[in-house]
C-alpha cells in the first residue's frame, strides 16, 4: 500500500508537513482539495497541487493565502 505525506509550500519555498498517511486526494473546481488518510479522516484545504511524486510518496500543495 502506498501512502503519501502532504507538504504545504510556503512563500519562501520552504515546505511544511500538513498531513501523513494520505490514501486519497480529491480536487474540486473551486480549489478545494480533500486529503483522506488511511483511517478515512478527511482534511480539507484550498489551493492547488504543485507536485505529486508517487515513487517517494509525497505531495506538494500551495494553499490560498
Amino acid at each position: 500500500m502506498c501512502l503519501s505525506s502532504v507538504y504545504v509550500i510556503k512563500s519562501d519555498n520552504d515546505k511544511e508537513l500538513l498531513v501523513k498517511n494520505i490514501a486519497g486526494v480529491t480536487t474540486h473546481e473551486d480549489g478545494k482539495i480533500v486529503l483522506t488518510n488511511l483511517m478515512g479522516v478527511p482534511t480539507t484545504v484550498y489551493g492547488q497541487i504543485v507536485t505529486v511524486n508517487l515513487m517517494d510518496n509525497y505531495i506538494y500543495i500551495r494553499t490560498r493565502e
